[in-house]
């Protein structure tokens, strides 16, 4: 470490300056610090400048899009399959079908349906029939009826749960 702090201070000391050196030096270093603000500047300027080019670009493509928008819904074609589509209109003698709650069951479903859950105990059929019966032939006010229903059970209540998927028992 000694050796090297000899080396410079030798080589520093066969430097020679002039008058000439230290002014050209000094005029260098005044530059630079005269012209680094007016650098920055600039290059913050071209830096705003490119984000406002890329937020043209963008306007011009919304424009574009709107523009491409504007031009579907000028045609009768398109503006009628919209409106089957969002708003379900038809046409005379069409029948449109929907589908709601479209569920899809998964194929690697482990749940089995059992038959005693899917299978009902009784006939919806006739039980229909003899409430609706039963509701046109009665002379019992509401109240009573209410009460009675208390006390015998309903023969809907006494049937099992049923299974809403519509699946075959056998599966």
């Amino acid at each position: 470490m000694k050796r090297w702090r000899e080396d410079f201070g030798t080589w520093f000391s066969s430097l020679r300056f002039s008058g000439f050196t230290v002014l050209v030096v000094l005029l260098l270093v005044a530059g630079v610090v005269i012209v680094s603000p007016s650098l920055s500047t600039f290059v913050q300027q071209q830096r705003e400048l490119s984000d406002l080019r890329e937020s043209v670009k963008q306007g011009q493509k919304a424009v574009d899009d709107i523009d491409a928008e504007r031009a579907k819904w000028k045609d009768p074609v398109y503006v009628r399959s919209q409106a089957r589509d969002r708003l379900f209109y038809v046409l005379p003698g069409e029948t449109q079908l929907n589908v709601i709650d479209d569920t899809v069951l998964p194929v690697e479903s482990t749940e089995t349906t059992e038959a005693k859950l899917s299978r009902m105990q009784s006939n919806w059929a006739h039980g229909l029939a003899g409430s609706f019966l039963t509701a046109a032939t009665t002379k019992a006010t509401p109240e009573e009826l209410k009460s009675d229903k208390t006390a015998e059970q309903d023969p809907a209540s006494e049937q099992t749960p049923t299974d809403t998927t519509n699946e075959d028992p056998e599966q």
